[in-house]
C-alpha cells in the first residue's frame, strides 16, 4: 500500500474523530455543554470507560497458547518502547525548556511528553487496527497507557506540582488504567494455566463491558471540543514557545520513535501502535493539573486546542508513512 493510500486511510479515521469534536465545540459554543457536564464526562471515562475497553481488549478474544507467547512477547515489547519513549522525552524537554517563568517551563514540559493517549491515540488504534476477531489495536495500546499513566502520576505529578512529597503511590497503584490491565490478564493468560478455553466473562457482563467501552470514541472527542470552544485559538497562534512545544509534541517526539524502532526492525502493529500514542496531541491532563497546581491553566487550553487542530495534519502524515513501512 502507498504513502497516499496509507494517509488517506488514516486522515479518514482521524476525520471521523473530529467531526464529533466539532460536535462538542458546538454544545460549548450553544451552551448545551456546561463545565460540570464535561468534567463529569471526563471522570465517567477515566474511571469506568477506559478500564472496560481495555478489559474488552484483553478479554474479548480467547487466544489459544501458541498464539499467546508471541502476543506476549509484543505486549512486553510495546511497554519497553513506552518507558524508554517516555524517559527520553522527560530527559530532553528539562533541556529545552529552561527559560525562568517557572509556571510556563513545568506547564510547557508537561504538555511536551504527555500525549492524549487515551482519548485520541487508543481509539485510533482501535479504528486502524483491530478487526470483530482480533483486538490488538487496544491490547497494544492498552499497555502503552498503562505506562503513559505510570509516568503521568510519577513524574507529571511532582514535576507540575514542584513537590517531590507530591507522588501518590495508591493513586499509580489503584490508577483505573492499571486495574483494567490487570484484570484484563488475568482472563487474557487463563488459557496458559487452565483447562480448555480458560475464564470467560458471563455473556451479560462482557455485553456490558463492551456497550461501556464503546463510549471510548464519542465521550472523549466531545470533552475536547468543549476545551477547543473555550480556547483563545489567535493567542495561541501568536505564541511562538506554544510552536515549539506543540512541534515537539506532533513531529519531533513521534518522528524519533518511528526512526529509532524502523531502524532496530521493529514492525507491525507494535511499530503502529507505539508511534499513534508519540503522535498524538497535548492530553487534556495538561488542563487538568494546571488548573489543580495553580499553573497557566489558559495557556493550557491553547496547547490542547492548537495542537490537536495541527494533528489534524500531522497524525495522518506520521501514521501513514509509519503503516506504510510497518
Amino acid at each position: 500500500m502507498d504513502f497516499l493510500s496509507n494517509f488517506l486511510a488514516v486522515a479518514e479515521k482521524v476525520g471521523l474523530l473530529f467531526l464529533i469534536i466539532l460536535l462538542g465545540f458546538i454544545c460549548q459554543r450553544k451552551k448545551i455543554l456546561t463545565e460540570q457536564a464535561n468534567k463529569s464526562m471526563g471522570d465517567i471515562v477515566m474511571y469506568f470507560v477506559t478500564p472496560c475497553v481495555i478489559i474488552n481488549a484483553f478479554s474479548a478474544t480467547l487466544y489459544p497458547r501458541a498464539e499467546l507467547m508471541g502476543l506476549l512477547k509484543n505486549i512486553g515489547l510495546v511497554a519497553l518502547i513506552a518507558v524508554v519513549a517516555h524517559l527520553a522525552m522527560i530527559f530532553a524537554v528539562y533541556f529545552i525548556f529552561r527559560f525562568s517563568d517557572e509556571n510556563r517551563r513545568r506547564l510547557m514540559r508537561f504538555a511536551a511528553v504527555f500525549s492524549n493517549a487515551g482519548f485520541i491515540a487508543l481509539p485510533l488504534a482501535q479504528a486502524l487496527i483491530d478487526t470483530p476477531t482480533s483486538h490488538e489495536g487496544a491490547l497494544y495500546a492498552a499497555v502503552y497507557l498503562a505506562v503513559f499513566n505510570i509516568a503521568l502520576w510519577t513524574w507529571g505529578l511532582v514535576d507540575m506540582n514542584g513537590d517531590k512529597k507530591a507522588m501518590n503511590i495508591q493513586k499509580i497503584i489503584f490508577n483505573p488504567g492499571i486495574i483494567g490491565v490487570v484484570v484484563g490478564m488475568i482472563f487474557f493468560l487463563s488459557p496458559m494455566y487452565m483447562s480448555g478455553e480458560g475464564l470467560r466473562l458471563p455473556g451479560v457482563l462482557a455485553d456490558a463491558i463492551s456497550s461501556v467501552g464503546a463510549l471510548n470514541l464519542p465521550l472523549p472527542m466531545l470533552i475536547i471540543g468543549y476545551y477547543l470552544g473555550k480556547a483563545d485559538l489567535l493567542a495561541a497562534f501568536k505564541d511562538k514557545w506554544s510552536y515549539l512545544c506543540i512541534g515537539l509534541r506532533l513531529l519531533a517526539f513521534p518522528l524519533l520513535v518511528l526512526a529509532i524502532l524502523w531502524a532496530c526492525g521493529i514492525s507491525g502493529n507494535v511499530l503502529i501502535v507505539s508511534v499513534i500514542g508519540a503522535s498524538a496531541p497535548v492530553g487534556a491532563t495538561a488542563t487538568i493539573f494546571a488548573a489543580k497546581f495553580g499553573r497557566d491553566t489558559e495557556l493550557s487550553v491553547r496547547l490542547v486546542s492548537l495542537s490537536t487542530i495541527l494533528s489534524m495534519v500531522t497524525m495522518p502524515l506520521i501514521v501513514g508513512l509509519t503503516r506504510m513501512i510497518a
